[in-house]
C-alpha cells in the first residue's frame, strides 16, 4: 500500500509541476510580492509631468511596499521606447509603467504601425491623476470671454490661429475636438513644446493658445496672456477665477488628461490588486494631492476594472475625432 501511494504521488509529480508553473503567471508566485526591486518606466524626460507623478507614486509605493520602487525615464517616440519595454520584460509585477492618455489611447489611431495594442497587451492598475487644460488668448485679441471667442471665430472661418504644443498631443487633439463641438473653422498651429508655443502667443504670431494651466497661468498673473475658460469638470487652482468650459456653455467639449498606472496583460491579479489599494491610500494623502494641484493635476481613483472602462470609453470618445481631423504621426 505504502510503495502504491507513493508512485502516485511520483507519478503526479510533473502534473502538478506543470499546473503551478501554468498559473504561475496569474497566482502562485504572486503571494510573496514583492521581495525585490519594481522598476516603474516612464515615457517622459526628466521634470515633465509623468516623471513628477511618477517620481511621487515610487517613493509612497518604496515605503509602503518595503521595497525600492526605481523610476526609470524611457523617453521618445511617442511613449512608445517605454510601453516596449514593458511588455518585452517578465510579467510579474516588478516591471510597470505610467501610461498617459496618448500612450493608452492617441497612439492607436495617430500611428498606422503601433507595436502594442492599448487595449490588449496593457493590464490597467490603477488610474492616477487627471489634468484640464487651459485655453488663454494675447491680450490684444478683441475676445476677452470663451463665447466671444467662439463668436469672433465664427465670423471669421479659418482666421484665428490656435496655437498648441506638438501634433497628437492632448492639447493639440483637444484643439481639434473644441473646433467640431463649437463648429468653428479655426487654423491649428502646432509648436515643438509648451514654452515655445507660449513665446508664439506673447509675440501675437497666433492668437490663441491651448495647454495645460500650469504652464498658461504665470503668464496670465504677469498680464502677458489672458485666461478665457479651462477644459476641466471643476475650475483648476491655478486659475480660480476662469470658468469651465462647462460653464462657459460648451459641455461637450470637456476634457482632461489623465496618466495611470500599467502592466503588461497577463500579470498576476493578486499583483494588480495589492498595487491598486496601496495607490488608492497615497493618494488620498494631503501632501501628495498638494503637490500634485501645484502641477494642475488632481488625484483620481478607482479599480482596476474603473480604470479598463475609462480606458475603452476614451477610445470610443477620441478615435473619431483624431480619424476625422486625419491626424498621423507616421
Amino acid at each position: 500500500m505504502t510503495r502504491a501511494i507513493c508512485r502516485r504521488q511520483v507519478l503526479s509529480m510533473p502534473l502538478a509541476l506543470f499546473t503551478i508553473f501554468a498559473l504561475g503567471s496569474k497566482n502562485v508566485f504572486a503571494d510573496d510580492y514583492p521581495n525585490r526591486p519594481i522598476h516603474l518606466l516612464v515615457g517622459g524626460a526628466a521634470g515633465s509631468v509623468p516623471d513628477t507623478l511618477a517620481r511621487l507614486v515610487a517613493d509612497r509605493l518604496s515605503a509602503t511596499l518595503g521595497q525600492p520602487v526605481v523610476t526609470e525615464d524611457r523617453p521618445g517616440a511617442a511613449g512608445m521606447i517605454a510601453i516596449s519595454a514593458l511588455l518585452a520584460a517578465a510579467r510579474d509585477g516588478y516591471t510597470l509603467a505610467l501610461a498617459t492618455m496618448s500612450q493608452a489611447v492617441f497612439n492607436r489611431y495617430l500611428f498606422s504601425k503601433l507595436p502594442y495594442d492599448p487595449l490588449r497587451d496593457l493590464e490597467p492598475v490603477a488610474p492616477l491623476a487627471s489634468g484640464a487644460m487651459a485655453i488663454a488668448a494675447n491680450p490684444a485679441f478683441p475676445a476677452n470671454s470663451f463665447a466671444e471667442f467662439i463668436a469672433f471665430a465664427k465670423a471669421r472661418p479659418g482666421a484665428v490661429l490656435v496655437g498648441t504644443p506638438g501634433v497628437g498631443s492632448p492639447p493639440n487633439v483637444f484643439a481639434h475636438l473644441l473646433a467640431r463641438a463649437a463648429e468653428i473653422e479655426v487654423k491649428l498651429v502646432p509648436y515643438v513644446s509648451g514654452p515655445e508655443g507660449i513665446t508664439g502667443v506673447i509675440r501675437g504670431d497666433v492668437q490663441i493658445f491651448v495647454d495645460a494651466p500650469t504652464i498658461i497661468a504665470p503668464q496670465v498673473k504677469t498680464g502677458s496672456l489672458k485666461a478665457l475658460v479651462v477644459t476641466g469638470r471643476a475650475r483648476d487652482e491655478q486659475l480660480p477665477g476662469v470658468p469651465t468650459i462647462a460653464e462657459a456653455g460648451l459641455p461637450a467639449a470637456q476634457a482632461e488628461a489623465w496618466i495611470g498606472l500599467v502592466a503588461a496583460s497577463g500579470t498576476p491579479n493578486s499583483v494588480v490588486a495589492r498595487l491598486n489599494r496601496e495607490l488608492g491610500a497615497a493618494l488620498a494623502d494631503p501632501e501628495i494631492r498638494r503637490k500634485l494641484a501645484v502641477i494642475s493635476f488632481t488625484p483620481m481613483s478607482g479599480s482596476p476594472e474603473d480604470f479598463r472602462k475609462l480606458i475603452a470609453d476614451d477610445h470610443a470618445r477620441w478615435r473619431p475625432v483624431i480619424e476625422q481631423a486625419s491626424i498621423h504621426l507616421d
